[in-house]
């Protein structure tokens, strides 16, 4: 069967010298840029010329960046197999089994991803008989080609997210810092909050000297929304480090008991429950504060502000009810995303 575009169709441009196939391409499509086309068509054309050895060289290296990251992919599957291995008994506590399964869904996802990228190749190699312009068929590479090494950038950050987890499953000590890290970014976040709050408040007093303009007056009840829905996600978050604190209790023993060559594993677990102790000593600190702060946003409240975000605020909370430890961070922070209402700076 004839190559299509090769041979006849107003879109032929196989044969055809560079800038007459960028000129041919653009005046099937005017929407097309033509500084794109010429980019496009670079990686077919020899000799100034679009050839069909140009097109199969471009499905040959687009093949071979496909394989790499195929290769990755299935590295990344073996390294969460031997991780799955490696976590035993443990998989069943919350903080790990949470872990495994986010990366069990970054490599489910690109595994699927990979394989749909080698069904695309596939019609694109067979372009000779295929019924599209070659302009589209080398875009449809290009494509391919970018998304496989998209792909192979995600694997590798999924072995090394993989490799951190190892490191933090054997080592308490490793999971002690991870959570030392939790509690300072909490500490960090309820320091904004209470400027916020505080804000709201100095706004008041603002306003009632000044008698206050509706815009004005709008821009605080926001201001005052938005926080309380900040105050919420704290909650959830003290919370959720709490549970993590839990867990690290339990991975404790086995793994103190294997010593990690920090010393006698007696002295360890001493250590351990001070560190425990320490932390959830300012995890109480903590919740005091979340529940200080809140109340000082009820405090400032006006009916006004409740009659308009009230019902908003109780179904954020409802939202929020639906986490439970261990929580995506990450999910929680883009449901307050879509809850907030303004910049929120």
């Amino acid at each position: 069967m004839a190559q299509q575009d090769g041979t006849t169709g107003p879109e032929r441009i196989v044969g055809l010298s560079k800038s007459a196939a960028v000129e041919r391409v653009v005046d099937a499509d005017e929407s097309r840029d033509p500084d794109t086309v010429r980019a496009v068509l670079d990686h077919v054309t020899e000799d100034g010329t679009v050839t069909a050895d140009g097109v199969d060289s471009a499905v040959t290296d687009t093949s071979m960046i496909l394989s790499t990251a195929e290769t990755r992919v299935e590295l990344a599957s073996i390294d969460l197999d031997d991780a799955r291995e490696a976590a035993g008994d443990d998989a069943a506590v919350g903080a790990v089994r949470s872990r495994l399964d986010v990366f069990e869904a970054k490599v489910s996802n690109a595994t699927e991803r990979v394989e749909s990228l080698g069904e695309e190749l596939q019609g694109l190699s067979d372009w000779r008989d295929d019924p599209r312009p070659v302009y589209d068929i080398v875009l449809g590479l290009r494509e391919v080609a970018s998304e496989s090494q998209a792909l192979t950038t995600h694997a590798d950050n999924v072995q090394l997210d993989i490799e951190e987890f190892d490191r933090w499953l054997s080592n308490h000590d490793v999971r002690g810092r991870g959570l030392d890290g939790d509690v300072a970014a909490l500490e960090q976040s309820l320091d904004g909050l209470a400027d916020r709050v505080a804000a709201v408040a100095d706004a008041e007093g603002s306003e009632d000297d000044a008698g206050g303009s509706e815009d004005a007056g709008d821009e605080r009840a926001a201001e005052w929304y938005n926080a309380a829905l900040r105050a919420r996600v704290s909650d959830l978050l003290v919370e959720d480090v709490r549970a993590e604190l839990a867990d690290l209790r339990k991975l404790a023993p086995e793994s103190a008991a294997e010593s990690d060559g920090l010393g006698d594993a007696a002295a360890e677990l001493d250590d351990l429950d001070a560190r425990v102790e320490r932390l959830r000593g300012r995890l109480d600190d903590l919740d005091a504060r979340v529940e200080r702060l809140r109340g000082r946003l009820d405090d400032l409240a006006r009916p006004s502000w409740t009659d308009e975000y009230g019902a908003r605020i109780e179904s954020f909370e409802a939202t929020l009810a639906a986490f439970e430890p261990p929580v995506s961070w990450g999910a929680v922070q883009a449901e307050l995303d879509d809850a907030r209402v303004g910049s929120d700076e």
